[in-house]
């Protein structure tokens, strides 16, 4: 004998009448919305991870793809903000090539300090902004040669005499690390009654963001002033010339070459009649 439970539940799931058929098809709607909705999140996230991917793709490619040195990507797994002092944590060790007092940089051209300890997957770099740290800098815009030193938190300071222009903008190089280039002058603290004033100094991606890096494949090396001279000049031109197509750039050296050419054409043509 069923029960009268059984017998409602029977009459829901069986029944041709309209009540049960309009239950049915009420749970069977809410359940194929049920899976839309999973299936509408997992194609959110598979973009996301799509988008994620590109984005690391396009770091990626601006970190290595500008520079004609040979450099080894890195992803940063620790950072000051998680760590106690100015040293970054990357994931990239001696298995992948990196070697101690190799230069490490943010984006193509940007210095930010060394490795200092390597091991088997991963190495332990060195902020040239720890406490206590000092380097030798170049500034343009005063063009001078002066002393950095390392305040924490990805920042330096620079002392300048009371007049020297120093302005907010200013490049920082740092001729001993690779190709130099740290960041920009971004407050300058000047008082007219003090002997010096002071610039701080910071890069264009804050040390706290950083996702990657590159490592340099050659280990750092003490430089002659003739040496840091150098680095200095050729990050100058560097900055400001552009590689031109020969036949869209339009300089007096090009016009010459070309009026002397024409000159020889009408010459022997001259002689030709």
């Amino acid at each position: 004998m069923m029960t009268p439970v059984v017998r409602f539940e029977s009459w829901l799931s069986e029944s041709s009448a309209t009540v049960p058929s309009y239950f049915r098809d009420r749970n069977e709607l809410l359940g194929d919305i049920e899976d839309l909705q999973r299936e509408l999140e997992s194609d959110r996230a598979s973009k996301g991870s799509v988008q994620l991917l590109q984005s690391e793709n396009a770091d990626l490619r601006a970190l290595l793809g500008t520079t004609d040195e040979e450099r080894i990507a890195a992803g940063v797994i620790g950072r000051p903000t998680a760590l106690p002092y100015d040293v970054l944590v990357i994931d990239q060790g001696s298995k992948q090539g990196v070697t101690e007092n190799a230069p490490v940089y943010s984006g193509s051209n940007t210095v930010i300090g060394f490795v200092a300890a390597v091991y088997s997957d991963t190495s332990v770099v060195t902020l040239v902004t720890t406490p206590g740290f000092t380097s030798t800098v170049y500034i343009y815009g005063p063009d001078i040669y002066t002393t950095a030193e390392g305040l924490g938190g990805g920042m330096l300071r620079v002392r300048v005499p009371q007049g020297i222009l120093l302005s907010e903008g200013d490049l920082v190089i740092l001729p001993s690390l690779g190709s130099g280039i740290y960041g920009t002058v971004s407050v300058v603290e000047s008082i007219a009654t003090e002997p010096e004033q002071y610039g701080y100094v910071s890069t264009e991606t804050p040390i706290s963001s950083l996702r990657f890096v590159s490592v340099g494949i050659q280990p750092l090396a003490s430089l002659s002033f003739e040496e840091a001279k150098e680095v200095v000049d050729n990050v100058r031109r560097d900055l400001l010339t552009v590689p031109v197509p020969s036949g869209v750039l339009i300089d007096t050296e090009n016009l010459a070459t070309s009026t002397a050419t024409s000159s020889s054409a009408t010459s022997s043509n001259d002689s030709a009649l």
